[in-house]
Order: C-alpha cells, then sequence, then structure tokens
C-alpha cells in the first residue's frame, strides 16, 4: 500500500465515523425526545412572527396550518415590506378567511436594518402583545401541537431559546427534490446531533421560540439587524445570558415544491458562504461529513481495486443512512429520492468549493459580501472601505520605504 493509499483510507476512516456518529446521535436524540415528552405545565400567550417577502411554495397552505394551532391563546402577525409585495394579498385574503383568529398584517419599514428579515421583526416586536415571540418562516408547514411542543421546551429552568428540527417536503422538480433530500439526509441529523454532542445546538431561524423578556435585554431584535445569519447571532447572545438553548424535535415542514436547481444551488452556496465567515473551522472540515466525495476524491487520486471497493461501500454506508434518515423524518420516501443521494452529495460539494473562493452573495436582490460573523458590507461600504485603507498606506513608493524603514 502506497502513501497516497494510506492517506485516502485514513481519510475515509475519519469520515465515515463522524458520518456513522451523526446519523446514530440523530436516532438517540429523537428516540430521547420521544421518551421524555410531557405537556406543558402552563400556557403564556405567543405572538407568531411571520416574515413574508413574495409567494414561497405552497404559501397559503402555510399559513393555513397555523389557523388550526391547538394552543388556548396566540396572535399571528404577518410582516410585508410593501404593499405591493405579491406576499401582501395572499395573507389579507387569509385574515379575512378566519375572522376567529387574532390575525393581522403590518406593513414594516424594510430599511430598519440591512437585514431585511430582522427589519420585519423589529416591526413586530413593538406591536406584538405575547410574552413569548416565535419566529417562523413563510415557507414552514406546522402540526396543531406546533406551539405546545415548543413552550414544553421553552418553560425548562434557565432555558432562553427552542429551535426545531426541519424536514423538507413537497418536492415536484428536480430543483426541489435535491433541496428536501439536502435537509433530511444532512442538514436534519446534524442539527439532531449537534443538540446532543455539542456545547448547544445550531439556531436556525425556520422556527424559533423565545422569551420576549430575554429579547429585550439583549437590546431587541434590532442588535441583530446587521448580519445575514440572524439565527446564528441570537442564538449566541442568548447563550452569552447564560440562557440554555434547546432544540424540539417534533419537525416543522419546510416545503419546497418547485424551485429550480439553479435556485437551489444558490441557496446552499449562500449557506455554505455564510457558514464559512461563522466557523471557518468547522466550514473547512465540512467535506468529511461525506464519505461518499472522500472515497470519489480517493478514486480520482489513485483509481484500483482498492478505492473502487470503498467507493461501493461509502454509496452503501449513506444510502442506508439517507432512508433511515428520510423515514425517521418523513416515513415513506420514493426510492427516486433516495437514488439522487450521490447527485446532491457532489452537489453540495460544488456548493462548498465555490464558497471557499467568494464570500458575495445576492440576498433578495441586493448584492452584499459577508464580513466575520455574517456581517453585511454592501458593495459602495466595501468600495469605500478599500479608498480609505489605500489612502491611509499611501502610494506603493510610500509603502516600500516604510517597510525597508522597518528592516533597517
Amino acid at each position: 500500500m502506497g502513501p497516497g493509499q494510506a492517506v485516502g483510507l485514513s481519510a475515509l476512516a475519519a469520515s465515515s465515523g463522524a458520518y456513522s456518529l451523526m446519523m446514530g446521535a440523530f436516532l438517540l436524540a429523537r428516540a430521547r425526545a420521544r421518551a421524555q415528552r410531557q405537556p406543558p405545565s402552563r400556557a403564556p400567550r405567543v405572538s407568531v412572527f411571520k416574515p413574508l417577502a413574495g409567494v414561497d411554495d405552497d404559501l397559503e397552505s402555510n399559513l393555513e396550518s397555523f389557523a388550526k394551532l391547538d394552543y388556548p391563546s396566540f396572535e399571528l402577525l404577518l410582516a410585508v415590506a410593501s404593499t405591493a409585495d405579491a406576499a401582501y394579498p395572499v395573507a389579507k385574503a387569509f385574515v379575512e378567511r378566519h375572522p376567529k383568529v387574532d390575525v393581522r398584517v403590518v406593513v414594516t419599514d424594510p430599511h430598519a436594518t440591512k437585514n431585511p428579515k430582522v427589519a420585519q421583526l423589529v416591526a413586530l416586536e413593538r406591536v406584538a402583545t405575547g410574552s413569548v415571540f416565535v419566529i417562523s418562516d413563510s415557507n414552514v408547514r406546522v402540526s396543531p401541537k406546533y406551539l405546545e411542543t415548543l413552550i414544553e421546551q421553552l418553560e425548562g429552568e434557565n432555558v432562553g431559546l427552542v429551535t426545531s428540527l426541519f424536514v423538507g417536503t413537497g418536492e415536484k422538480s428536480l430543483g426541489a427534490a435535491l433541496e428536501n433530500l439536502q435537509i433530511g439526509a444532512y442538514v436534519a441529523p446534524s442539527i439532531a446531533a449537534s443538540a446532543l454532542l455539542a456545547p448547544r445546538p445550531f439556531t436556525v431561524g425556520k422556527s424559533m421560540a423565545m422569551w420576549r423578556r430575554d429579547i429585550a435585554k439583549m437590546g431587541g431584535f434590532r442588535s441583530i439587524g446587521d448580519v445575514l445569519a440572524e439565527d446564528h447571532l441570537l442564538g449566541r447572545k442568548v447563550a452569552e445570558q447564560g440562557l440554555e438553548i434547546r432544540l424540539s424535535l417534533d419537525a416543522v415542514e419546510n416545503r419546497n415544491v418547485s424551485c429550480s436547481v439553479r435556485r437551489t444551488l444558490e441557496r446552499h452556496t449562500r449557506w455554505a458562504k455564510m457558514r464559512r465567515v461563522i466557523s471557518p473551522t468547522g466550514f473547512a472540515l465540512e467535506p468529511l461529513g461525506s464519505p461518499l466525495t472522500i472515497a470519489t476524491a480517493f478514486v480520482g487520486l489513485s483509481p484500483g481495486g482498492l478505492s473502487y471497493a470503498a467507493l461501493v461501500s461509502t454509496w452503501l454506508l449513506q444510502m442506508l443512512g439517507t432512508s433511515v434518515a428520510l423515514r425517521t423524518l418523513r416515513g415513506r420516501v420514493p426510492w427516486r429520492i433516495l437514488a439522487l443521494e450521490p447527485l446532491r452529495c457532489y452537489v453540495t460539494l460544488w456548493c462548498w468549493m465555490h464558497a471557499c473562493v467568494s464570500k458575495r452573495v445576492s440576498w433578495r436582490g441586493h448584492p452584499i459580501v459577508l464580513g466575520k460573523d455574517s456581517r453585511i458590507v454592501t458593495l459602495a461600504e466595501r468600495r469605500e472601505a478599500r479608498a480609505k485603507d489605500a489612502k491611509d498606506r499611501g502610494p506603493w513608493s510610500t509603502r516600500l520605504r516604510r517597510a525597508f524603514a522597518n528592516v533597517a
């Protein structure tokens, strides 16, 4: 066995071990959650924040699921940045269909913060009446017991935030199938594993619950308005207050029905870039989470019987893991979805490689550059900063003279 093969096998062993650990922790976390389930002892009033921007897949049906919530006291606040937004008539029609539901549409100021979603949260925070805030994205669909399961976790001693596991559903296009497969085969298991193995679970903005008093202590939602990964920073701020973050294992549905492959690539590339600026070390190690990807590289670098056998073995391992994860989260899953697992791995690798060479993203039509912790830097701000830096340093001749002077 040559040095190249030894390195390849070592990388494969590390990757397969990490993948198996993630899947095992995911299943154990789900089993523990079922065993420890009990109804909450109280029912504080809840304000559900729904930031809307455009008409996401199945928006009407997603909103309808919130009209069926089985919880004694809650209000539903639907935010739009403009009455010209396509989501506005959908939201108004929902309100008219449900006169018995405590729901209203709030037109927000899109310029309140750099992050347009947080700008909506800032406006909703001012008009909310609940002692608990629940943030739920527009492409999320929930069960009638959704609020009850969140409050069950939130009322624990010293708990400051509860985030929900989520699973992609509804695929009718290749792009949507890849999106939902990525969520179910990797994202959801890794989030569940983090709740069991990491100091605190990942906080995901798809669905989060928190006490109003704790948000006020950290300066309100405006304090997280200058970053793109507002959910990550919110989790950090909660942890800095000495509060616990919990994960609700009752998964909500993230509806992805008809998006294109291009949109899926753009979305996951953007998320990869955010992970890069938030946790560079974790980002660098991400390819190890896919044994099939490592085995494919092994074949490319050292083709032969050993690497081909490793490729087949890792393919079987990931097909098994994907099947178990999706069946645990969704029940029966068509084989045509499972068969996309190799393609999903290579698409994910492409997004990761693209994120390695660029921090520029497009967010709702606005090009921005990501700074540390996903700070939003507009292109104008970046040009201004570069111009100031060049002015401070002076021309090349001056910088060279300074350099030689320092050496001397």
